[in-house]
């Protein structure tokens, strides 16, 4: 996933970096799309320039994937964002972007005032840019272009968010296909990634379907992955706030955070009622909403199982370890059925590592907003 949006309205001298269009576009010799300093490094990368002159010579090499123009597939190739004689000459350059062999005329129709939105992957510095071409001569371009042109009024180049191009899109009639989709905040997508990186079968089936328009490279895997386990211990902090809660309030006697000793152990919280009964929780967290799927690994359900009552915390739009909490009754019932099940049906020698499990299938009590104490 980028961690920057930018939309572009194309200039002649922009045009220019296409080798189909260069010829035939009086633009000088520039062959190279101009950046907006104020947005390249007044507000995605502060540090770039210091960083391009200590270390690469004012040139930063990169990956960059052209979509488009009328929805056409990834053509990747390597260029370069490249600091001119001052901070504010910033472009995108490194050679011409030759024809296709197998679309020699993909690029033929660029024109000034086409627009590319830009999808800048990397923090300290770029090292990928989604070039998302919309051209006014292609008509699957038309809807996106539409849309998206107000952003573009003002100025040449602004940045914008997921969220922002989302909205945009979300009344448009744009393809669900198209490229530019990629650069949208898509709830169906975010929910699609987090299950799959949890081993979710739904997800992987998603994503695999839209393989061409959300292709995930090994470096984005492993961000989300990363990701994911941040939310999940974001998650275990706000659950231990609410355990917490329900001793000072007397509900529980007292409880132990095993998962804060051993991050190995199928259950995050033991706790103890006033009659001595004991009780296991499990937080399970997401930034997105509380009906996205759980996942529970092959050991918290072999341990549910097992007959000591066992409940699924559920920490939901997680942010900056503020959420909201449901708490589920006893899991135990569902997770003797699941193991019989897989005694009675999986092979011999084999195992599941996870199961997805449905919100809707649990028994759940009241929704409680949890507030991160103040310093």
């Amino acid at each position: 996933m980028a961690d920057y949006f930018a939309i572009k309205r194309l200039t002649a001298c922009d045009c220019t970096l296409f080798e189909a269009v260069f010829p035939t576009i009086d633009a000088g010799d520039r062959q190279s799309i101009d950046l907006d300093a104020d947005v390249l490094v007044g507000r995605f990368y502060p540090n770039l320039s210091m960083e391009a002159v200590a270390e690469t010579c004012n040139e930063i090499l990169l990956g960059l994937t052209i979509y488009g123009p009328d929805a056409k597939p990834a053509d990747c190739v390597t260029r370069a964002i490249k600091r001119g004689s001052s901070n504010k000459d910033w472009r995108l350059t490194g050679g011409l972007v030759r024809r296709p062999l197998d679309d020699p005329t993909r690029y033929d129709k660029i024109r000034p005032g086409d627009l590319a939105v830009m999808a800048f992957t990397g923090t300290g510095r770029p090292y990928r840019i989604d070039l998302i071409l919309l051209s006014y001569s292609a008509v699957d371009d038309l809807a996106a272009i539409e849309a998206l042109s107000p952003f573009c009024n003002e100025r040449s180049m602004v940045a914008v968010t997921q969220a922002q191009i989302g909205a945009t899109l979300r009344n448009a009639t744009v393809s669900e296909l198209h490229p530019v989709r990629m650069a949208a905040a898509d709830t169906e997508r975010d929910a699609a990634t987090e299950d799959a990186v949890w081993s979710g079968a739904v997800g992987s089936a998603w994503l695999a379907r839209h393989r061409s328009n959300w292709p995930m490279t090994v470096p984005e895997l492993l961000k989300v992955k990363r990701e994911a386990e941040e939310t999940h211990w974001e998650g275990v902090g706000v659950a231990n706030l609410w355990v917490a809660t329900q001793v000072s309030n007397g509900r529980l006697k007292r409880y132990e955070w095993i998962s804060e000793e051993n991050t190995l152990t199928p259950c995050d919280f033991e706790a103890y009622c006033a009659n001595g009964n004991r009780h296991r929780f499990q937080a399970k967290s997401t930034r997105g909403p509380f009906e996205r799927t759980i996942h529970l690994s092959l050991a918290q359900i072999v341990m549910a199982a097992a007959g000591i009552p066992y409940r699924i915390i559920r920490v939901f739009e997680l942010e900056d370890f503020n959420g909201k909490i449901r708490v589920s009754e006893d899991i135990g019932p569902l997770a003797r059925t699941l193991v019989a099940l897989e005694d009675v049906h999986t092979p011999s020698g084999v195992r599941a590592d996870a199961f997805s499990v449905a919100t809707d299938s649990l028994v759940w009590g009241d929704e409680v907003s949890i507030v991160w104490p103040d310093e």
